[in-house]
């Protein structure tokens, strides 16, 4: 997944916000965009927040181990 279809997901289900998060019980990368939910796996997941990290929409924290975004806009 890149930017521009997480983006693209985001006006399709007309969200201005989404998360990217890996969450350990399900040993997994999720992508939340407003009720949808998209799981990732950590390729494609560690790709996007590196290419989201200079993006002013962004976020990029630490969450438990893992690198996490939050984006808005």
């Amino acid at each position: 997944m890149t930017k521009k279809e997480l983006f693209n997901l985001m006006t399709t289900y007309n969200s201005r916000s989404a998360s990217l998060k890996f969450y350990d019980m399900a040993d997994r990368y999720i992508l939340t965009i407003g009720d949808h939910h998209f799981d990732l796996n950590d390729h494609t997941a560690e790709n996007l927040i590196a290419d989201l990290k200079d993006n002013t929409f962004a976020t990029i924290t630490d969450h438990n181990r893992h690198k996490s975004a939050k984006i808005t806009k």
